[in-house]
């Protein structure tokens, strides 16, 4: 069993301040969908509101790195195309 902690303040709408046991991040976008910063890189999340079920993907560049949590083939690059278009509607409804 493992001990864990996480909270999460909105700082402006779209816009959230993400605190952990182990740093904080920031994230951008609708609830179900945003991209965001911690101290592990960039990531992308997309998920069903309300139900629990979200699929996380981490962004890695540089050598000996690999993508944990991310899926194979082109799923990826859908999730992060739904992730723009989610930002841009996010953007203008503001």
């Amino acid at each position: 069993m493992s001990l864990r902690f996480r909270r999460s303040v909105s700082i402006i709408p779209g816009v959230r301040l993400n605190l952990g046991l182990h740093g904080a991040g920031l994230s951008v976008g609708p609830r179900g969908l945003h991209v965001g910063v911690n101290r592990r890189g960039m990531y992308s999340s997309a998920g069903l509101p309300g139900t629990g079920l979200y699929a996380v993907h981490h962004f890695r560049t540089g050598e000996g790195q690999h993508e944990v949590g991310g899926s194979a083939g082109g799923c990826g690059c859908a999730m992060l195309a739904a992730m723009v278009l989610g930002l841009l509607f996010a953007m203008r409804a503001c």
